[in-house]
């Protein structure tokens, strides 16, 4: 089988969520297509930047950035060629995975400069309101929430709705997840007030577009109960954390990291509300399923252990 067929049932794979499968078709694309067009082939960059992807969603995040690096080197050698539509896009693209491999390794400065480039790229190809950028200025707006450089964080994700607004109307599902952003920057901040109506816009938008029980939706509705535990109204978040919690388990497993992130939000909102019991119980069960899936020193895991603590000491 030649490279091209391999790296079409690798992109298959990965489109049914079956990654570790696509990692292994990649790899072997991967090979046949230094093989068969030479080292610095872009359809090999192309390879290498799906596979680095496929490595994300497996949580391989320091493969990941080996995987991207070496997609990104390879179009760089191209020179010229990478100013024409297919050239800026694939290595926009292979800029946007190295930055977001980094982020999610916790490499927040190594993330920046290339998901900043990626920018770049498009901006010079395709122009300041191509709608191939509102990726790109998210990916730098959440490496700002991470990093707490808020105030730019909140200028990236801006630029990035007036886009989508402009091009796709005030209540698309691209505008979903900018609102979401937004509320969970204000989250960070502890701007309460200011993100609960932002986290609720995008539920409303999600919930409209893709259904009650879409992941997405559950994800939109647990960002916004975090606000509502900002303003302490408890009652409103913690109904909205089990029914997530419940369909987390049923469709992705009981160690996926939705599970271990909405066990932790629901368990402090326990111990806020003076459960200590459930609250450990639930601490305990994130923090050992974040250990498992990052590692003891990831920030995630770390956060995690932190609130678990907290509650051990109470």
């Amino acid at each position: 089988m030649d490279a091209i067929a391999l790296h079409e049932e690798g992109q298959a794979a990965a489109e049914a969520g079956r990654h570790a499968e696509a990692c292994a078709l990649f790899a072997e694309a991967a090979d046949r297509a230094a093989i068969e067009d030479g080292p610095n082939s872009p359809d090999l960059a192309n390879i290498l930047s799906d596979y680095a992807e496929s490595l994300m969603d497996l949580l391989q995040f320091a493969t990941a950035v080996a995987k991207a690096t070496q997609a990104v080197q390879i179009l760089e050698t191209h020179g010229e060629a990478l100013r024409s539509e297919i050239g800026a896009t694939l290595y926009s693209r292979a800029l946007g995975l190295l930055g977001s491999a980094h982020r999610h390794a916790g490499n927040y400065t190594a993330a920046r400069p290339p998901l900043e480039q990626a920018i770049a790229v498009i901006e010079a190809e395709f122009g300041a309101t191509d709608f191939k950028l509102v990726s790109a200025l998210n990916n730098v707006g959440v490496l700002c929430k991470y990093a707490a450089w808020y105030a730019e964080g909140e200028a990236f994700y801006r630029r990035a709705l007036a886009i989508v607004e402009a091009q796709d109307g005030v209540d698309s599902l691209s505008s979903a997840t900018l609102w979401h952003n937004l509320g969970g920057l204000e989250h960070s901040r502890g701007e309460y007030a200011k993100g609960e109506p932002m986290g609720r816009k995008a539920y409303e938008i999600r919930r409209a577009h893709e259904g009650e029980e879409s992941l997405r939706t559950l994800a939109d509705a647990c960002a916004w109960a975090g606000l509502l535990d900002g303003l302490e109204r408890y009652g409103e978040s913690e109904p909205i954390y089990r029914r997530a919690l419940a369909i987390y388990e049923r469709e992705l497993g009981p160690t996926d990291f939705e599970v271990a992130a909405t066990l932790n939000n629901l368990g402090m909102a326990r111990l806020a509300g003076g459960d200590v019991a459930e609250a450990t119980v639930l601490l305990e069960r994130a923090y050992l399923i974040k250990r498992e899936l990052f590692g003891e020193d990831h920030p995630e895991t770390q956060l995690s252990r932190r609130n678990f603590e907290s509650v051990s000491a109470a």
